[in-house]
């Protein structure tokens, strides 16, 4: 199987312990977050590896109506997380109907790259589901790494958070004890994406997460460059996070209405150096528990979820 990372040198990564969770977040939407993920899911699959053999996956949290991931995927599964949710209380059950719920995106010789979305018949109860751990922690013993392409809205969750209200994204899933976390933030180069970055990264760190493991992507979908403002901006970030990654404008990475994620595109400078960011802010050291905001009832939910990702096993092969 072609490796990006070691035909261009680099040793990959192994991935043998507690799996590797990308949380994929963003302000606003437009900021090519889907496209980001599945790009970050490929480039891990191919610089990283694992004794187990298991699998990268792309967890996307939204209902159809709200997701391009149903029309990219290569391999259609008979159902998706729509009916899928249903069993994130059910280790069985979970079990059971994982292999009928988990579509895929070919990428040539390379390993396919494993999609979990809303598809097959419909639930009538999914309508965007809680895409923290008390969800996904069933999936992880299967895969080495698992991107969630969570939605534009992680800004305002941080603002709730910092005011006393509910746990964020992000805070849920680096106090996951049964995870490495590194967070994704997406962002265009505008004033207004970066005014929105700081905003969050602020917010971030009133509520006492680890910024280590806080990753910015300024991905210039549009081509419009950098701006005066945006670049004042970045230096406001420039030591509070990470890393920050500049992804520069390439119309190549997209094939038609969907992502390239072929072994070529992941060995390219801006992917790689995205994937590499994000494998070292996961190994920081982790949040011990999570920060003062939690409610006691999210933070006993969360640890009930450990004991599925006890053991480390293959994700079933699609047939």
């Amino acid at each position: 199987m072609p490796d990006a990372a070691r035909g261009s040198g680099k040793v990959p990564t192994s991935l043998g312990g507690l799996p590797l969770v990308v949380p994929v977040v963003s302000g606003a939407g437009g900021v090519g977050r889907s496209v980001l993920a599945a790009q970050l899911a490929a480039a891990l699959s191919d610089r990283t590896t694992d004794p187990s053999g298991r699998a990268v996956a792309v967890c996307d949290v939204s209902p159809r109506a709200a997701s391009p991931w149903p029309g990219w995927v290569d391999h259609t599964a008979q159902r998706g997380t729509g009916w899928l949710a249903s069993y994130a209380k059910e280790t069985g059950g979970f079990a059971r109907e994982i292999k009928r719920s988990t579509s895929a995106i070919d990428r040539g010789d390379a390993r396919p790259i494993w999609v979990l979305t809303d598809v097959g018949p419909v639930n009538p109860a999914f309508s965007g589901t809680y895409h923290a751990p008390l969800l996904w922690a069933p999936l992880l013993p299967y895969v080495r790494a698992a991107v969630i392409d969570a939605d534009p809205f992680e800004g305002s969750r941080l603002g709730r958070q910092r005011d006393g209200g509910p746990v964020s994204t992000m805070a849920a899933w680096v106090a996951a004890p049964f995870a490495q976390t590194a967070v994704l933030w997406v962002t265009d180069p505008s004033p207004a994406g970066l005014a929105r970055t700081v905003a969050a990264v602020t917010a971030a760190e009133e509520c006492g997460l680890p910024m280590q493991q806080f990753v910015v992507a300024v991905n210039d979908v549009r081509g419009h460059g950098w701006m005066p403002r945006s670049r004042s901006r970045r230096t406001l970030l420039a030591d509070r996070v990470g890393a920050i990654v500049d992804l520069g404008h390439n119309t190549a990475l997209r094939d038609g209405s969907r992502p390239s994620v072929t072994v070529r595109d992941t060995a390219g400078r801006d992917i790689a150096r995205l994937a590499d960011a994000v494998i070292a802010a996961a190994q920081q050291p982790a949040l011990a528990a999570l920060p003062a905001a939690a409610s006691a009832s999210h933070q006993a939910r969360l640890e009930r979820t450990s004991s599925h990702a006890s053991a480390a096993h293959p994700l079933p092969a699609l047939g």
